[in-house]
Order: structure tokens, then C-alpha cells, then sequence
């Protein structure tokens, strides 16, 4: 296109052709040619520097669109040395911005990609995006620092971080974690502890409201350690005792207090060693192969300003009851830390001292005899206490004198003294076989009283019993006027009328709607009894005709079934509104349990469905 074309396009017209130049960017880092894409990196170098000095401003939906490419870029990466060079070349995306403000709004558009496709990351790749999100901050803040850290540039980073990674509905709780856990080690790497107190105030601040706004005690415990805590360990009272520590501990906690261990640490540096000779080298950030160690240096921070900013924001309305709790415990700690005092950590351990494990019998004897108090009855437990405390105290006074005896010099020679574990061990045994023995003495008066309970019940049902059947067999009633539900002929078979055994027993209809049974004696007279004396009875009887063991016969008499009448069964179906079937009927009665108190809401709602009460209202 012409220059003279161009110039006669409206500004709509060239901010699509924009958008179309971003779209073939983003299809070309998407794609499965790796050459390709490594030609679209270098191109698009040039073309963001270009485009940052123009009319046409970077939007947040111009990052976006080209932070879609680079992530799938990053995704179709293989090889840990390929990811690695792919990663500082996205992260090196921000130094081609003339404006930082602008660079800082390409890195928020890089977190906010990271919130919504953090979930979608397979375990596979986790790796190198978590490397991405590491360089990526470290080269933003390569940028803070050669500024000289202004606290402008610094609230607005920190305004990125808490719209997306502070913010628990659009970014995962790993994100966030792996975020604060590297936010302060890069902030010491480059910045070599060089950092003013009111930058690392500004990086402090969302951390320290997002702990008072929350009640999620996950996060509460992770931004404790992360930032408050990492700070006072990275500090010189905290590495000194680190130090302290680790001596202390291959010491074996010798002395009980970490400020009683004296320690003197001495560093030999030689000349014309490479390692340390820091000057010659680049600065390296990560462990590589052959140069593991990386030098995080400390960095200054005034504890004080941090309390006022817990001071300031302690009696907000957004404050919970969990984060104010944790920001009182960090108060205190923090004031520690000023006065010169590390607040963390182990700093004394409890002296281990030999202590006396022998065994006061008197006191096990207590025990026992509280034990039997409570399981066994008052007259046997007193008795045997009273023997076994005489033959404990007894056996007790025996063996103090064996061992009284054994110890004393006998015919001028020594015998060797028992230690206090041969001791302890011989007193543990004695007090296990006593132990068996009351157990048994306890079981056995159970049993013996369980059986004489039984024996005294099952007495007493068989006097019952008798006198039942005496009862009957002694009446001198009139045989009543009844229908025999059964033949004279029909009697229970095996049984006869004028035997010695138990009465027969036959169904009749009593009042009330009970049943009961009701006997037959040798004269004829019908009695009836409860339900309860039956039992009995039968146990009886089965218990006596043992011998005798024939079938019982039984009649079904269909005649007394009764059937409903028709008037009652054609009025039932008038009523019913399904046979036949009509919709517009209603039933009588509903189907719900009819309330006492009609409903507050609309006092009139039986005028309007045309419902009357029930008929037990």
C-alpha cells in the first residue's frame, strides 16, 4: 500500500489493519513450524518498538491477544535448553517499550494469561511455566531497578499483582504460591539488598490488606511465610542464627539455651580462586551446571513502617476476625525484630535429665482397690482387698527382706546388688499376677451370682404356673351358653378329656376387639386368661408333653370373612373423581394435613381457588 493510500484511510481503517498484523503474529507463534516461529520472535522485536512509538497506544486487548501466541509458543517448546532460551527471549519482550508504564501493562497481560490458562497446564509442562512466570518478573524488575526503583512504577506493578495473582476469584491458589514465593529472592537478586524502604513498603502493603481480608487460612499461613517471615529470616539476626542452629543441632543440644553456644566461623578466601572473585563474572540468577550456587543478598527493610501499615488498615470494615488475629502475632514479632531480638525459630530445648521410674507399690494397690469398688459389690470387694492387701504387704516385707539380706556382706564375701531395671521388672510382674488374680476372683462371683438369679426366675415361673392350673382345675362354674367354633367330635388329638395332663386350649371372640385363650378344664367350665399366662402355659406344656409330639391340626372358617357391602363400595366410587374419570372435580378432603392457622400472606386465598374447610377445623 502507498503512502498516498494511506494517508487518505480514516483512523478506524489503520487500527484494523493493526489488528490484522497482530493476528498474523499470533497464528505464526502458534503454529507446529519451530522455524517459523523463531523468525516471528526476532520480527516481532522491531515491530512492538516501532508500534510503542506511534499514535496508535497498546491496549490491554492488544496484549492479550499477543500474550495467546507466546503461550502456545512456550507450550509446543521441547528440551529443557530450548525452553530455557525461549523463556528470556519472551521475557526480554518488555525492554522494547520506550515507556515503562507500558511495559508494566505487557507484564499484567502476561498475569492475567497466566490466571486463565494456569488449570489447562498438564503436570508435564508445569516446569517451564513456572520458569516463564520466574523470568518474566525478574526482567520487570531488572527494569524498576535501573529506574532506581520510583514509587510511581512500583504502586502500579503492585496494582497488576493484586488484580490478578492477590485475587482469589481469577487466579488459582499455585499461581499465587509460586508467585510470592519468588517475588522476594528476584527483588534480592537484582537488586543486590539494595532496595529504599519505601519501595519495599509499597511491595509489602497488598500483601499485608490481602492478610486482613481474608479467611482463608491457607493463604493467611502462606503469606506469612513468604513475605513477613522470609524477610526476618533473609535478615542478619536471622541468618547469624541459622548459624547458631545448625551448631547447636550437630552439637546434640548440649546446653539448653541456642545463646549459650559459643561459635567463631572463619572464611578463607584464596587469591587466584575463580569462584569468588564475583567482579570478573556476570551475575549469574539461576543454578546451571557447574556454578549450583546463586548469591541472594539481604535486603533492608524497616520493620516499624511495616507495623503502621497493619496500624493503619487494623480497623477497616473489610477486616476478618482470622487475619486480625495473625496480623497481632506478627506485631509482636516484628517489634522483637526491631528491638534486636530474632522472634522465630527454636530457642531452648528442655534439659534431658535421668529420671526415677521405680514403682510405688502402695499407690498400684490403691488402683486395684478402687477398680473392684466400682465392678464388683461392696461385701466381696471388702473382703478380698482385705486379703490381698495382707498377702501383698506380706509377699512385700518377705522380698524386702530377701533383698535386704542378699545385699548385707554373708561369710565375708559381697554379692552383686540388683539394678534398678531388674527391680522395676521383678515389682511389674508381681503386680501383673495379682492383677489375673483379682480378675479371676471377680468373674467367678458373676457367675456365680448370675446363676443363682437364673435359678431363682426360672422357681418362680413354675409356681405361677401351678397356681394357674390349680385355679382352674378348683372352679366350680356353670359351663356357659356359647357356639362351638369346632365339632365335639374335632378335639386336639393325642389329648383326652378325661386325662391328667394340661387343659387343651381353644380360639373364642371376646369384647374390646382382644384376644385371649381360653381354657378347658376336666369338668367342662370355659376360662379365659390373658395373653401373657398363655405363654406360660404352652412353655409348660411343651416342657411336659415332650414325649407325645403329634401334629396340630387347623381349620380356616371362611365365614367369618366379612366383604364390603354395595352401597358403601358404589358410594366410594362416586366420591373417588378417577372412576369416572373428571377434571373438574375436586376431592372432599386434601391431601396434606390440614393446618389450624391459615397462612399470613393472603388471608383471602379460600375465595379465590374456592376451597372450603375441613370437617375437622
Amino acid at each position: 500500500m502507498d503512502n498516498s493510500q494511506e494517508n487518505h484511510l480514516s483512523r478506524a481503517d489503520k487500527k484494523s489493519i493493526l489488528i490484522e498484523k497482530e493476528l498474523k503474529f499470533v497464528r505464526a507463534l502458534a503454529g507446529n513450524n519451530a522455524k517459523l516461529r523463531r523468525k516471528v520472535l526476532k520480527n516481532l522485536k522491531t515491530w512492538l518498538a516501532t508500534r510503542s512509538r506511534s499514535t496508535f497506544a497498546f491496549t490491554d486487548t492488544d496484549f492479550l491477544r499477543l500474550w495467546k501466541g507466546l503461550f502456545y509458543c512456550m507450550w509446543l517448546a521441547d528440551k529443557p535448553l530450548v525452553q530455557e532460551a525461549l523463556a528470556d527471549d519472551i521475557a526480554s519482550l518488555v525492554k522494547c517499550f520506550d515507556n515503562i508504564i507500558i511495559s508494566l501493562k505487557y507484564f499484567g497481560a502476561f498475569l492475567e494469561t497466566m490466571c486463565l490458562e494456569w488449570f489447562g497446564i498438564d503436570h508435564w509442562r508445569m516446569d517451564k511455566f513456572m520458569m516463564l512466570v520466574r523470568r518474566c518478573t525478574r526482567q520487570t524488575l531488572i527494569l524498576l531497578h535501573e529506574s532506581d526503583w520510583p514509587v510511581e512504577h512500583v504502586n502500579i506493578f503492585m496494582q497488576q499483582i493484586e488484580k490478578t495473582v492477590l485475587n482469589a476469584d481469577k487466579c488459582p491458589f499455585g499461581l499465587t504460591k509460586h508467585f510470592d514465593d519468588l517475588l522476594l529472592e528476584e527483588v534480592a537478586k537484582v537488586s543486590k539488598g539494595d532496595v529504599t524502604d519505601e519501595a519495599m513498603q509499597a511491595i509489602v502493603k497488598p500483601y499485608a490488606i490481602r492478610l486482613l481480608q481474608t479467611n482463608d487460612r491457607r493463604m493467611i499461613k502462606h503469606i506469612t511465610s513468604s513475605i513477613f517471615h522470609y524477610l526476618i529470616y533473609q535478615s542478619e539476626l536471622g541468618q547469624a542464627y541459622q548459624e547458631k542452629f545448625e551448631l547447636w543441632k550437630n552439637t546434640n543440644f548440649v546446653t539448653g539455651n541456642i545463646d549459650d553456644v559459643d561459635y567463631e566461623v572463619q572464611y578463607e578466601y584464596e587469591e587466584n580462586d575463580k569462584d569468588y572473585n564475583t567482579e570478573e563474572k556476570e551475575m549469574v540468577y539461576d543454578p546451571r551446571a557447574g556454578q549450583v550456587d546463586v548469591i541472594i543478598n539481604a535486603i533492608r527493610f524497616n520493620a516499624m513502617k511495616i507495623i503502621e501499615i497493619f496500624e493503619c488498615n487494623r480497623y477497616k470494615s473489610f477486616v476478618t476476625s482470622k487475619g486480625k488475629k495473625q496480623m497481632k502475632m506478627l506485631v509482636k514479632q516484628l517489634k522483637k525484630f526491631a528491638s534486636g531480638i530474632f522472634p522465630l525459630g527454636f530457642q531452648s530445648v528442655a534439659s534431658i535429665t535421668e529420671k526415677d521410674y521405680a514403682v510405688d507399690i502402695d499407690e498400684q494397690i490403691k488402683e486395684l482397690e478402687n477398680y473392684e469398688k466400682k465392678t464388683a459389690n461392696k461385701e466381696t470387694n471388702s473382703k478380698n482387698c482385705q486379703k490381698l492387701t495382707q498377702e501383698t504387704h506380706d509377699k512385700f516385707c518377705a522380698d524386702r527382706k530377701k533383698i535386704s539380706s542378699s545385699n548385707n556382706v554373708t561369710n565375708g564375701k559381697t554379692k552383686k546388688k540388683l539394678t534398678k531395671k531388674q527391680l522395676k521388672e521383678k515389682m511389674l510382674m508381681r503386680l501383673k499376677e495379682k492383677r489375673e488374680e483379682k480378675l479371676k476372683n471377680i468373674k467367678e462371683a458373676k457367675a456365680s451370682k448370675q446363676k443363682n438369679s437364673h435359678s431363682v426366675s426360672t422357681k418362680n415361673a413354675i409356681q405361677k404356673s401351678t397356681l394357674i392350673f390349680t385355679s382352674a382345675a378348683g372352679s366350680s362354674k356353670k359351663p356357659s351358653k356359647t357356639k362351638k367354633a369346632f365339632n365335639d367330635t374335632d378335639d386336639w388329638p393325642g389329648i383326652s378329656q378325661n386325662s391328667e395332663k394340661l387343659p387343651s386350649t381353644l380360639f373364642c371372640e371376646v369384647k374390646h376387639k382382644k384376644l385371649a385363650k381360653a381354657q378347658v378344664s376336666e369338668f367342662g367350665d370355659l376360662l379365659v386368661t390373658p395373653i401373657s399366662k398363655v405363654k406360660c402355659l404352652k412353655r409348660a406344656a411343651l416342657s411336659t408333653d415332650e414325649t407325645t409330639k403329634v401334629k396340630k391340626r387347623v381349620k380356616i372358617a371362611l365365614n367369618r370373612n366379612v366383604s364390603q357391602d354395595l352401597q358403601q363400595h358404589i358410594a366410594q366410587v362416586e366420591r373417588s373423581p378417577q372412576v369416572p374419570y373428571d377434571s373438574a372435580r375436586k376431592p372432599v378432603k386434601g391431601a396434606l394435613k390440614p393446618n389450624l392457622l391459615p397462612s399470613p400472606i393472603n388471608p383471602f386465598y379460600r375465595k379465590k381457588i374456592g376451597l372450603k374447610l375441613n370437617d375437622t377445623l
